[in-house]
Protein backbone atom coordinates (compact mmCIF):
# COMPACT_ATOMS: atom_id res chain seq x y z
CA UNK A 1 0.00 0.00 0.00
CA UNK A 2 1.22 3.85 -1.01
CA UNK A 3 0.45 5.99 2.06
CA UNK A 4 1.15 9.50 2.40
CA UNK A 5 1.39 11.07 5.62
CA UNK A 6 1.07 14.83 6.71
CA UNK A 7 1.90 15.94 9.67
CA UNK A 8 0.62 19.19 11.36
CA UNK A 9 4.37 19.72 13.20
CA UNK A 10 7.60 17.45 12.20
CA UNK A 11 11.57 16.78 13.19
CA UNK A 12 13.61 19.56 12.15
CA UNK A 13 17.51 19.30 12.16
CA UNK A 14 17.05 22.02 15.16
CA UNK A 15 14.76 20.00 17.13
CA UNK A 16 15.05 16.52 15.92
CA UNK A 17 12.57 15.19 18.60
CA UNK A 18 9.47 17.54 17.63
CA UNK A 19 6.70 14.74 16.20
CA UNK A 20 8.85 11.57 16.23
CA UNK A 21 5.70 9.90 17.20
CA UNK A 22 4.30 10.71 13.64
CA UNK A 23 8.07 9.49 12.61
CA UNK A 24 7.54 6.08 14.85
CA UNK A 25 4.74 5.52 13.17
CA UNK A 26 5.78 6.45 9.29
CA UNK A 27 8.73 3.57 10.21
CA UNK A 28 6.44 1.07 11.43
CA UNK A 29 4.12 1.07 8.79
CA UNK A 30 7.45 1.19 6.43
CA UNK A 31 8.73 -1.59 8.19
CA UNK A 32 5.57 -3.50 7.84
CA UNK A 33 5.54 -3.45 4.12
CA UNK A 34 4.06 -0.40 3.07
CA UNK A 35 5.15 2.58 0.98
CA UNK A 36 5.44 5.13 3.25
CA UNK A 37 5.94 9.55 2.05
CA UNK A 38 5.80 12.39 4.19
CA UNK A 39 4.60 15.89 2.78
CA UNK A 40 5.22 18.83 5.38
CA UNK A 41 5.47 22.61 5.18
CA UNK A 42 7.29 24.58 7.85
CA UNK A 43 5.55 27.68 8.05
CA UNK A 44 7.00 31.04 8.78
CA UNK A 45 4.78 34.44 10.36
CA UNK A 46 6.46 37.46 10.04
CA UNK A 47 7.77 37.30 13.83
CA UNK A 48 9.76 34.42 12.40
CA UNK A 49 11.51 36.20 9.36
CA UNK A 50 14.79 35.14 10.52
CA UNK A 51 14.30 31.86 10.70
CA UNK A 52 12.79 31.79 8.04
CA UNK A 53 15.58 32.90 5.80
CA UNK A 54 17.91 30.67 7.83
CA UNK A 55 15.72 27.66 6.57
CA UNK A 56 18.08 24.77 6.35
CA UNK A 57 16.12 21.67 5.90
CA UNK A 58 16.12 19.47 2.58
CA UNK A 59 13.52 19.90 0.18
CA UNK A 60 13.51 15.74 -0.10
CA UNK A 61 15.41 13.49 1.91
CA UNK A 62 15.12 10.01 3.11
CA UNK A 63 15.60 8.34 6.20
CA UNK A 64 15.01 4.69 7.02
CA UNK A 65 13.10 3.73 3.20
CA UNK A 66 10.86 6.63 3.92
CA UNK A 67 10.67 9.40 1.58
CA UNK A 68 10.21 13.40 3.32
CA UNK A 69 9.52 16.44 0.99
CA UNK A 70 9.15 19.44 2.70
CA UNK A 71 8.77 22.83 2.10
CA UNK A 72 9.23 26.37 3.81
CA UNK A 73 6.20 28.73 3.40
CA UNK A 74 5.74 32.37 4.24
CA UNK A 75 2.52 33.46 5.98
CA UNK A 76 2.56 37.02 6.65
CA UNK A 77 -0.98 36.81 8.18
CA UNK A 78 0.08 33.96 10.67
CA UNK A 79 -1.19 34.52 13.77
CA UNK A 80 -2.03 31.88 16.63
CA UNK A 81 -2.59 28.25 15.95
CA UNK A 82 -4.78 28.94 12.95
CA UNK A 83 -3.79 31.87 10.58
CA UNK A 84 -1.52 29.47 8.31
CA UNK A 85 -4.29 27.09 7.44
CA UNK A 86 -4.44 28.17 3.40
CA UNK A 87 -0.94 28.55 2.77
CA UNK A 88 -0.42 25.20 4.73
CA UNK A 89 -2.79 23.35 2.81
CA UNK A 90 -1.47 25.15 -0.37
CA UNK A 91 2.19 23.88 -0.04
CA UNK A 92 1.08 20.44 0.97
CA UNK A 93 -0.67 20.24 -2.48
CA UNK A 94 2.29 21.87 -4.31
CA UNK A 95 5.05 19.17 -3.12
CA UNK A 96 2.13 16.26 -4.21
CA UNK A 97 1.65 17.68 -7.63
CA UNK A 98 5.87 17.95 -7.93
CA UNK A 99 7.06 15.04 -6.47
CA UNK A 100 4.12 12.72 -6.17
CA UNK A 101 1.36 13.20 -8.70
CA UNK A 102 2.49 10.27 -11.44
CA UNK A 103 2.26 7.95 -8.21
CA UNK A 104 -0.87 5.23 -7.53
CA UNK A 105 -1.22 6.83 -3.92
CA UNK A 106 -3.71 4.18 -1.44
CA UNK A 107 -4.59 6.60 1.02
CA UNK A 108 -4.13 10.16 3.03
CA UNK A 109 -3.29 9.86 6.38
CA UNK A 110 -3.21 13.46 8.77
CA UNK A 111 -1.96 13.66 11.90
CA UNK A 112 -3.93 16.76 13.50
CA UNK A 113 -6.52 18.21 12.53
CA UNK A 114 -5.18 21.97 12.36
CA UNK A 115 -4.40 22.13 9.58
CA UNK A 116 -2.95 18.58 8.51
CA UNK A 117 -6.25 17.64 8.14
CA UNK A 118 -7.66 20.65 6.37
CA UNK A 119 -4.96 19.79 4.21
CA UNK A 120 -5.56 16.40 3.71
CA UNK A 121 -9.10 17.37 2.94
CA UNK A 122 -8.01 19.62 0.12
CA UNK A 123 -6.12 17.25 -1.47
CA UNK A 124 -8.11 14.09 -1.61
CA UNK A 125 -10.94 16.91 -3.01
CA UNK A 126 -7.99 17.28 -5.87
CA UNK A 127 -6.93 13.77 -6.03
CA UNK A 128 -9.83 11.64 -4.97
CA UNK A 129 -7.78 9.70 -2.81
CA UNK A 130 -9.46 8.98 0.88
CA UNK A 131 -8.04 10.13 3.60
CA UNK A 132 -7.77 10.03 7.56
CA UNK A 133 -7.23 12.04 10.73
CA UNK A 134 -5.56 10.77 13.67
CA UNK A 135 -6.31 13.73 16.55
CA UNK A 136 -3.21 14.16 19.01
CA UNK A 137 -3.67 18.13 19.65
CA UNK A 138 -4.47 19.08 23.00
CA UNK A 139 -5.99 22.21 21.24
CA UNK A 140 -9.24 20.54 21.69
CA UNK A 141 -9.43 20.74 25.75
CA UNK A 142 -6.83 23.18 26.94
CA UNK A 143 -7.13 25.39 23.94
CA UNK A 144 -10.61 26.06 22.78
CA UNK A 145 -11.03 29.42 23.56
CA UNK A 146 -8.10 30.16 20.48
CA UNK A 147 -10.08 28.31 17.73
CA UNK A 148 -11.76 31.65 16.29
CA UNK A 149 -15.83 30.56 15.59
CA UNK A 150 -14.39 31.42 11.66
CA UNK A 151 -12.45 27.94 11.84
CA UNK A 152 -14.74 25.90 13.62
CA UNK A 153 -16.59 25.51 10.12
CA UNK A 154 -13.65 24.45 8.58
CA UNK A 155 -12.31 21.37 11.58
CA UNK A 156 -15.72 20.22 11.27
CA UNK A 157 -15.68 20.14 7.64
CA UNK A 158 -12.16 18.10 7.69
CA UNK A 159 -13.52 15.85 10.45
CA UNK A 160 -16.82 14.94 8.88
CA UNK A 161 -15.74 14.19 5.45
CA UNK A 162 -12.55 12.02 6.38
CA UNK A 163 -13.34 8.34 5.47
CA UNK A 164 -11.91 7.46 8.84
CA UNK A 165 -10.97 9.64 12.12
CA UNK A 166 -8.69 8.18 14.63
CA UNK A 167 -7.55 9.49 18.34
CA UNK A 168 -4.79 7.98 20.89
CA UNK A 169 -7.02 7.49 23.67
CA UNK A 170 -10.74 6.72 25.04
CA UNK A 171 -11.24 9.91 26.66
CA UNK A 172 -9.58 12.16 23.50
CA UNK A 173 -12.23 10.35 21.25
CA UNK A 174 -15.23 11.30 23.35
CA UNK A 175 -14.17 14.72 23.23
CA UNK A 176 -13.49 14.37 19.89
CA UNK A 177 -17.06 13.05 19.16
CA UNK A 178 -18.73 16.56 19.17
CA UNK A 179 -17.19 17.42 15.50
CA UNK A 180 -18.06 13.73 13.97
CA UNK A 181 -22.23 13.23 13.50
CA UNK A 182 -21.36 9.95 12.95
CA UNK A 183 -19.36 9.21 16.50
CA UNK A 184 -16.67 6.71 14.43
CA UNK A 185 -14.04 7.12 15.85
CA UNK A 186 -11.13 4.17 16.31
CA UNK A 187 -8.91 4.08 18.94
CA UNK A 188 -5.09 3.32 18.17
CA UNK A 189 -2.17 4.60 20.04
CA UNK A 190 1.08 6.19 19.38
CA UNK A 191 4.04 3.94 18.68
CA UNK A 192 6.79 3.31 20.96
CA UNK A 193 10.38 2.33 19.78
CA UNK A 194 11.16 -0.84 21.69
CA UNK A 195 14.36 -1.05 20.03
CA UNK A 196 15.60 1.81 21.68
CA UNK A 197 13.43 1.99 24.99
CA UNK A 198 14.01 -1.38 26.48
CA UNK A 199 15.05 -2.52 29.94
CA UNK A 200 18.67 -2.09 30.82
CA UNK A 201 21.13 -3.04 33.85
CA UNK A 202 22.55 -0.27 35.77
CA UNK A 203 24.61 0.63 38.11
CA UNK A 204 22.71 0.48 41.25
CA UNK A 205 22.39 3.48 43.47
CA UNK A 206 21.31 4.28 47.29
CA UNK A 207 18.96 6.98 46.19
CA UNK A 208 15.34 6.23 44.68
CA UNK A 209 15.48 8.47 41.73
CA UNK A 210 12.56 9.79 40.04
CA UNK A 211 12.90 11.51 36.64
CA UNK A 212 10.28 13.83 34.60
CA UNK A 213 10.59 14.82 31.09
CA UNK A 214 8.91 17.84 29.64
CA UNK A 215 9.01 20.65 26.65
CA UNK A 216 9.55 24.11 28.91
CA UNK A 217 9.57 26.40 26.07
CA UNK A 218 6.65 28.36 27.46
CA UNK A 219 4.75 28.96 30.87
CA UNK A 220 1.51 27.26 29.12
CA UNK A 221 3.80 24.17 28.68
CA UNK A 222 4.79 24.02 32.21
CA UNK A 223 1.41 24.33 33.37
CA UNK A 224 -0.01 22.07 31.47
CA UNK A 225 2.64 19.14 32.51
CA UNK A 226 1.75 19.88 36.14
CA UNK A 227 5.37 21.18 36.77
CA UNK A 228 4.04 23.25 39.14
CA UNK A 229 2.54 20.28 41.47
CA UNK A 230 5.23 18.10 40.77
CA UNK A 231 8.15 20.85 42.46
CA UNK A 232 5.36 21.55 45.08
CA UNK A 233 4.30 18.06 45.81
CA UNK A 234 8.39 17.12 45.96
CA UNK A 235 9.06 19.53 48.64
CA UNK A 236 6.32 18.01 50.85
CA UNK A 237 7.80 14.46 50.20
CA UNK A 238 11.25 15.31 49.98
CA UNK A 239 11.40 16.92 53.62
CA UNK A 240 9.89 13.62 55.02
CA UNK A 241 12.21 11.51 52.92
CA UNK A 242 15.66 10.40 53.05
CA UNK A 243 17.99 10.14 49.65
CA UNK A 244 15.94 10.82 47.30
CA UNK A 245 16.32 12.99 43.87
CA UNK A 246 14.25 14.56 41.05
CA UNK A 247 15.52 14.27 37.71
CA UNK A 248 13.81 17.03 35.04
CA UNK A 249 14.62 16.79 31.70
CA UNK A 250 13.62 19.13 29.05
CA UNK A 251 14.87 22.60 27.74
CA UNK A 252 13.28 25.30 27.16
CA UNK A 253 12.60 29.68 27.46
CA UNK A 254 10.59 28.74 30.80
CA UNK A 255 12.60 26.25 32.53
CA UNK A 256 14.09 29.38 34.53
CA UNK A 257 10.74 29.40 35.92
CA UNK A 258 10.55 25.85 37.22
CA UNK A 259 14.37 26.81 38.70
CA UNK A 260 13.02 29.67 40.49
CA UNK A 261 10.19 27.57 41.90
CA UNK A 262 12.59 25.11 42.97
CA UNK A 263 14.36 28.00 44.98
CA UNK A 264 11.43 29.00 46.34
CA UNK A 265 10.59 26.02 48.12
CA UNK A 266 14.25 25.21 48.73
CA UNK A 267 14.64 21.93 47.34
CA UNK A 268 17.16 22.57 44.67
CA UNK A 269 19.65 20.36 46.80
CA UNK A 270 17.59 17.22 45.59
CA UNK A 271 16.84 18.99 42.39
CA UNK A 272 18.74 18.30 39.06
CA UNK A 273 18.10 19.66 35.87
CA UNK A 274 19.67 17.63 33.23
CA UNK A 275 18.55 20.36 30.47
CA UNK A 276 17.63 19.03 26.63
CA UNK A 277 17.84 15.62 25.96
CA UNK A 278 17.93 13.92 22.84
CA UNK A 279 16.33 10.25 22.07
CA UNK A 280 19.15 8.18 22.98
CA UNK A 281 19.50 10.19 26.31
CA UNK A 282 15.85 10.35 27.46
CA UNK A 283 16.50 6.24 26.98
CA UNK A 284 19.04 6.61 29.13
CA UNK A 285 17.81 8.36 31.96
CA UNK A 286 14.98 6.30 32.04
CA UNK A 287 16.98 3.15 31.68
CA UNK A 288 18.29 5.19 35.12
CA UNK A 289 15.80 5.89 37.31
CA UNK A 290 13.42 4.55 39.57
CA UNK A 291 10.19 5.76 38.55
CA UNK A 292 9.08 8.14 36.45
CA UNK A 293 6.49 10.78 37.41
CA UNK A 294 4.31 13.62 35.39
CA UNK A 295 1.29 14.85 36.75
CA UNK A 296 0.09 16.61 33.60
CA UNK A 297 -3.04 18.40 33.40
CA UNK A 298 -4.18 16.35 30.24
CA UNK A 299 -2.88 14.41 28.01
CA UNK A 300 -4.27 13.26 24.60
CA UNK A 301 -2.03 9.95 25.16
CA UNK A 302 1.10 10.42 26.77
CA UNK A 303 4.10 8.95 25.09
CA UNK A 304 6.66 9.47 27.35
CA UNK A 305 4.57 7.17 29.98
CA UNK A 306 4.66 4.27 27.48
CA UNK A 307 8.39 5.00 26.97
CA UNK A 308 9.59 4.62 30.68
CA UNK A 309 7.82 1.52 30.87
CA UNK A 310 8.90 0.30 27.67
CA UNK A 311 12.12 0.11 30.17
CA UNK A 312 10.47 -1.63 32.69
CA UNK A 313 9.76 1.79 35.20
CA UNK A 314 6.82 2.05 36.98
CA UNK A 315 4.78 5.62 36.53
CA UNK A 316 3.11 8.00 38.37
CA UNK A 317 0.36 10.05 36.01
CA UNK A 318 -2.66 12.19 36.55
CA UNK A 319 -5.72 10.31 35.47
CA UNK A 320 -5.92 13.04 32.93
CA UNK A 321 -7.64 11.19 29.66
CA UNK A 322 -4.86 9.41 27.61
CA UNK A 323 -2.30 7.35 30.55
CA UNK A 324 -6.24 6.16 32.29
CA UNK A 325 -6.01 3.54 29.35
CA UNK A 326 -2.41 1.93 30.25
CA UNK A 327 -1.81 2.91 33.79
CA UNK A 328 -2.68 -0.08 35.74
CA UNK A 329 -2.18 -1.51 39.40
CA UNK A 330 0.85 -3.07 38.21
CA UNK A 331 2.47 -0.56 36.11
CA UNK A 332 2.19 2.61 38.21
CA UNK A 333 0.01 4.78 40.19
CA UNK A 334 -2.97 7.34 38.74
CA UNK A 335 -3.81 10.24 41.13
CA UNK A 336 -6.31 12.47 40.46
CA UNK A 337 -5.41 16.61 38.15
CA UNK A 338 -3.60 19.25 40.43
CA UNK A 339 -3.76 16.93 43.56
CA UNK A 340 -0.66 17.87 45.02
CA UNK A 341 -1.72 16.06 48.59
CA UNK A 342 -2.28 12.45 46.35
CA UNK A 343 0.82 13.12 44.25
CA UNK A 344 2.82 13.55 47.24
CA UNK A 345 1.26 10.31 48.63
CA UNK A 346 1.59 8.69 45.52
CA UNK A 347 5.42 9.39 45.25
CA UNK A 348 5.65 7.90 48.91
CA UNK A 349 4.07 4.41 48.32
CA UNK A 350 6.49 4.42 45.16
CA UNK A 351 9.91 5.01 47.61
CA UNK A 352 8.40 2.06 49.58
CA UNK A 353 7.05 -0.53 47.14
CA UNK A 354 9.01 0.02 44.17
CA UNK A 355 10.77 -3.29 43.93
CA UNK A 356 8.11 -4.64 44.30
CA UNK A 357 7.08 -3.93 40.70
CA UNK A 358 7.96 -6.62 38.21
CA UNK A 359 9.88 -4.76 35.24
CA UNK A 360 9.36 -7.51 32.50
CA UNK A 361 5.43 -8.15 33.30
CA UNK A 362 5.19 -3.97 32.82
CA UNK A 363 7.24 -4.49 29.40
CA UNK A 364 4.96 -6.82 28.16
CA UNK A 365 1.97 -5.09 28.54
CA UNK A 366 2.90 -1.64 26.68
CA UNK A 367 4.55 -3.34 23.80
CA UNK A 368 1.81 -5.70 23.24
CA UNK A 369 -0.44 -2.39 22.59
CA UNK A 370 1.91 0.24 21.45
CA UNK A 371 4.65 -1.70 19.80
CA UNK A 372 5.55 -0.56 16.35
CA UNK A 373 4.82 -3.86 14.36
CA UNK A 374 1.60 -3.66 16.80
CA UNK A 375 0.27 -0.47 15.53
CA UNK A 376 0.74 -0.53 12.60
CA UNK A 377 -1.01 -3.99 12.50
CA UNK A 378 -3.61 -2.04 13.50
CA UNK A 379 -3.84 0.86 10.72
CA UNK A 380 -3.25 -1.56 8.21
CA UNK A 381 -6.76 -2.87 9.17
CA UNK A 382 -8.15 0.29 9.33
CA UNK A 383 -6.59 1.04 5.59
CA UNK A 384 -7.91 -2.46 4.25
CA UNK A 385 -11.47 -1.29 5.64
CA UNK A 386 -11.33 2.24 4.45
CA UNK A 387 -10.30 1.03 1.18
CA UNK A 388 -12.96 -1.75 0.68
CA UNK A 389 -15.90 0.01 2.24
CA UNK A 390 -15.39 2.30 -0.98
CA UNK A 391 -15.01 5.54 1.76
Amino acid sequence: MNIVIIPAFFQTKKNPTIGSFFADQAKALQKSGHRVSVLYCDAYSVKCIRDFAAYEEEERSETEGITIFRKRVFCPLKHGMEGYRTQFSKGIIQLYEQYLAGEKVDIIHAHCCVWAGDAAMRLSDKTGIPYIITEHATLFELHRDKIRKGNEQYIRQAFERAAKVVCVSHAFANLISEYRTSGDIEVIGNVVDFGQFQPEKSEPHSETRFLTICYMNTSDQLMKKGMDVLLKAWRDFSRKQDAVRLLIGGGGRAAQKAVDWCREYGIEHTVEFVGQLSREQVAAQMQECDVFVLPSRYETFGVVYVEAMACGKPVIAAANGGPDDFVKDFNGVLIEPENVDALTEAMQYMARNRAYYEPQRIVDFVKERFSGQAVAAQLTELYNRTLGSGE
